[in-house]
């Protein structure tokens, strides 16, 4: 709980918390860095108006399994609109698995898991050569502990609608930057039904507000640059602000390596003496994988280090563009 509160400042303990991890590899190792930048397959994660960019049609899968029973899946699918525009649809899921339950006595009881699944219909449109706008809806479900839930005869309604808004500026084909808004007007309108007392309870619990602005380089001969900044509005109304930089590293053979930082932590709450360096580094590699003539997939890995001594997770996504 101590550790909760020092490095949750971020958004890490607030609603949709799970969301806010990454959706794909390539997106985890460039340090999340990508409002600027498209990665095929996973276009809505980063920034809706980044579909404009689709020229064919894209699927992307990712398949996160991490420390401490937690896993985070992903699935996507873009495809262009002639003649300026693209439309998409995903799917993310977060949760942890093998929670172990106990009853008042601590004596072990049965196990149970947690998650959230999202659901997202993307669309973005090009203004012109140089700007484009992009819209995401989203849809979430949480689903707590229904082992629990079925065995009482609870009731849980969790859902959750909210939206993005993204926009892209291409100042010059080798400088491109984007602007993005998260989650307007979202919330989690709880309904819990208490079997043993047969009444209702209803709360809002607000998704934190997200505003990222950012840039992507790549006037240097195989590196791309990425630059973001984010800001960070909980629903107690304290602002943080996270600074993300990576970089991606173009090899012959069509092999990318690559390496971002981000902020790990704002401002430590009163009394708390935060060590160590404020930063969390990450790292990841792409593999072209050719399955047939000039049709490949693109394979994605990323380490995560952990934030609080966690553990090790393995990260990776493909990708197929048709």
């Amino acid at each position: 709980m101590i550790l909760g509160l020092v490095y949750a400042d971020y958004g890490g303990g607030y609603a949709g918390s799970g969301f806010r991890y990454g959706s794909n590899a390539r997106e985890f190792s460039l340090a999340g860095a990508l409002i600027a930048d498209k990665t095929p397959g996973f276009y809505a994660f980063s920034n809706p108006a980044l579909l404009q960019f689709s020229k064919s049609n894209h699927i992307g899968l990712s398949i996160n399994s991490m420390s401490l029973d937690r896993s985070v899946q992903s699935f996507s699918f873009s495809r262009r609109l002639p003649p300026s525009a693209g439309v998409g649809v995903a799917i993310l899921r977060a949760g942890t698995d093998n929670i172990q339950g106990r009853n008042f006595e601590n004596q072990i009881t049965e196990t149970f898991s947690v998650y959230d699944l999202e659901g997202i219909i993307s669309f973005g449109v090009a203004l012109g050569s140089k700007l484009a706008f992009g819209l995401n809806i989203k849809i979430i479900y949480p689903n707590l502990a229904p082992e629990i839930m079925d065995k009482y005869s609870g009731n849980q309604d969790g859902t959750a609608l909210s939206g993005d808004l993204g926009v892209i500026y291409k100042f010059h084909r080798r400088l491109i930057f984007g602007g993005l808004i998260q989650n307007l007007g979202g919330s989690y309108n709880w309904k819990l039904t208490n079997p043993w007392e047969d009444k209702e309870r209803n709360y809002l619990e607000e998704l934190p507000q997200i505003i990222s602005i950012g840039a992507a380089y790549s006037k240097i001969k195989g590196v791309i640059l990425f630059f973001q900044e984010d800001i960070v509005s909980t629903p107690g109304n304290d602002v943080n602000y996270r600074t993300r930089i990576a970089g991606e590293f173009h090899l012959r053979n069509g092999i990318k390596l690559r390496a971002g930082l981000k902020q790990a932590r704002g401002t430590a709450p009163t009394g708390v003496q935060a060590d160590g360096l404020n930063i969390k580094p990450s790292f990841g590699v792409g593999v072209p994988i050719k399955v047939w003539q000039r049709q490949y997939i693109h394979l994605d890995y990323a380490l995560d280090l952990g934030s609080v001594g966690e553990g090790l997770s393995h990260l990776f996504s493909f990708s197929l563009e048709f």
